[in-house]
Parts: C-alpha cells; sequence; structure tokens
C-alpha cells in the first residue's frame, strides 16, 4: 500500500512505499510548538520508501537540537518531514535512524493502518494535557527499537 501526504496548501507531496515504524505521540516542546497541539504523532520510515511527488524545492527546514532539523512547507508553514545527523543526540543512540525520516502522520491520507503505541518526552508534556489511555510513556526517548 502506498501512502501519500503533505501540506495543507497542497505545494508539498510525498509518498511513502514502505511501513511506518516507531509510531507514537511525542511531547517534547519542540514538537507542541510545531503542531500547534499537545503533542505529536509521528512515524519513522526508511528514506528509500520515500518519494517527493511534488514541492521538494518548498520545504525549508530548520534545527531544533543539533543534527536535528525539522522540514516544513515553505508556503503554508505545515510540517512535512524531519530527519537528524550524526550531530543528533537521537542519532548517537540510535544509528539506524540517520536513514528514515520522520513524518507527522496527520499529514497523511486516509487511514495510514498503524495506532501509536507509545508517549515519549512525558516529562515535557503540556501541564494542561492529560493522558488517559494507558500506552506506555517514556519521559525521554522511547525504548530502543520502536
Amino acid at each position: 500500500m502506498v501512502l501519500r501526504g503533505g501540506c495543507q496548501c497542497g505545494a508539498v507531496v510525498f509518498e511513502i512505499d514502505g511501513p511506518l515504524m516507531g509510531v507514537g505521540h511525542c511531547h517534547c516542546g519542540a514538537c507542541r510548538r510545531a503542531q500547534g497541539a499537545a503533542f505529536r504523532t509521528r512515524a519513522r520510515v526508511k528514506r528509500s520508501d520515500f518519494r517527493w511527488v511534488a514541492g521538494e524545492g518548498l520545504v525549508r527546514s530548520h534545527q531544533t537540537s543539533p543534527g536535528f532539523h525539522r522540514g516544513f512547507c515553505g508556503q503554508c508553514g505545515s510540517p512535512v518531514v524531519n530527519w537528524n545527523t550524526g550531530e543528533s543526540e537521537y542519532g548517537q543512540r540510535n544509528p539506524a535512524s540517520l536513514e528514515t525520516y520522520g513524518i507527522a502522520v496527520a499529514s497523511l491520507e486516509g487511514d495510514p493502518g498503524v495506532r501509536p503505541g507509545f508517549h515519549c518526552f512525558v516529562a515535557f508534556k503540556a501541564p494542561w494535557f492529560e493522558i488517559t489511555d494507558g500506552l506506555p510513556q517514556f519521559a525521554g526517548y522511547p525504548e530502543e527499537g520502536r
């Protein structure tokens, strides 16, 4: 099954022809601010399973921490894709992540066929939000391999 996703204005479009991995809710401050919500539901995908359909040149990025890049549509500001490099803490903890992109599950069209399996960075969650779903919670990074 090919998954299709993109930004709000439709200028940036991508497809994924492979499994989504490590689907979870991230409560870190950067994700909350980027999404404008209590958390970001995110997944990782192998870069080899990801392809740009339109608007790759419109994607802008910034680093929210050393080596961690957040890509967004330069026209509408929607979060599109993120990645890390060897300088990032996550890249050092999980070298396989250097061959993946992170995506906001909400940027995908339709049902992606996966469900979140955990909450991470709950030590930084919004004080006004209560987690009530019973999924495993991690103060920081989830267990390796998720």
